[in-house]
């Protein structure tokens, strides 16, 4: 194997970013450093080149891209980046990043010279969070927070989403409500998680663990927690993703409850299919185009300025058709 820039840092004891800077001819490198990389890429046989500045390219990373979090929401925040980026001149690529190596990753930013990348669809259980502190150009991240000099971050409020449709349920008078809630390995599903027992805490209700299920953010997930949380004597579900809420609407219709006279079911995100099932589903709405806009400009801001951000996109209540007093209150 030719040799690379990690082992062009590593024999300089710098980054690799600064690696890349000095054969980009970045303003913050001082000409000694670059000409010690120069010196030091000539002696290890490096052959690398220095990307074109008139070159806008962008890497769009997609983490299991057939799990279902990814395919209804990841999925349209990606072409909203897409959108956003190439109106400002970007080319845009879409590689796959498999959870089973981080290899590719680098692999892709080193060869193709990439200004930035974000990154999409991973949880905790990713070795490419092992590793992101070798990444040598800027990188956004959705849905995942990590602090870095060439890292920024785009999440949603999942805290107060949360508190806004537990609160909707506590309102309408239901005391006992479970939650089903997405993989444990997610920082969205601790955000999520935290804002349920949050307002829990502020609605003077008692939390209880057996009220929990843990899903993974799958329709099927959401009928499996539908039916055991059933057997609980719960009056309403707090689901972390429309899509659980969806699979829990659907098994409880099988089961035979009214929804939502028998049981009100609430979702998270706020995709397309919300308003097309029946009932309509009560979420907590995230802008899903704005998550991307968003993303893409943070990854200018760091591309031109090294200016690492995190955004926190505020979310919005959706009373739709699927919530209502318990059956207790009705009669």
């Amino acid at each position: 194997m030719g040799v690379k820039a990690k082992d062009l840092a590593k024999r300089m004891g710098i980054s690799v970013s600064t690696v890349y800077k000095a054969f980009n001819g970045a303003d913050d490198i001082n000409a000694e450093t670059r000409a010690a990389v120069l010196e030091t890429a000539a002696e290890m046989g490096y052959i690398g080149g220095t990307r074109h500045k008139a070159s806008k390219r962008v890497c769009v990373f997609m983490g299991r891209m057939g799990a279902p979090h990814v395919t209804y929401y990841l999925y349209e925040v990606m072409l909203a980046f897409k959108q956003m980026a190439e109106g400002q001149g970007y080319e845009v690529v879409i590689r796959s990043l498999e959870d089973e190596s981080y290899a590719p990753f680098y692999r892709v930013i080193e060869q193709e010279r990439f200004d930035g990348a974000i990154v999409l669809g991973l949880n905790d259980s990713s070795p490419f969070f092992d590793h992101l502190d070798e990444a040598a150009c800027p990188i956004v991240l959705v849905d995942n927070y990590v602090e870095g000099k060439l890292i920024s971050c785009v999440t949603s409020d999942n805290l107060s989403g949360m508190g806004m449709v537990v609160s909707h349920l506590i309102q309408l008078g239901h005391r006992r409500i479970g939650f089903i809630n997405g993989e444990q390995q997610s920082f969205t599903s601790r955000e999520r998680f935290a804002g349920f027992l949050n307002a829990i805490t502020l609605g003077e209700l008692t939390y209880d663990p057996e009220l929990v299920f843990n899903g993974d953010f799958s329709e099927r997930s959401g009928e499996q927690g539908a039916e055991l949380l059933l057997g609980k004597r719960v009056t309403a579900l707090v689901c972390a993703s429309d899509l659980m809420a969806i699979g829990a609407i659907r098994r409880l219709k099988e089961l035979g409850l009214q929804i939502p006279q028998d049981m009100s079911v609430t979702g998270f995100d706020d995709i397309r299919i919300s308003t097309y099932i029946s009932p309509t589903l009560t979420t907590v709405r995230i802008n899903i185009k704005d998550v991307g806009f968003r993303a893409f400009m943070c990854l200018k801001n760091l591309i031109e300025y090294q200016n690492a951000t995190r955004v926190v996109e505020m979310p919005r209540l959706m009373v739709r058709e699927s919530t209502a007093p318990p059956r207790a209150a009705q009669d």
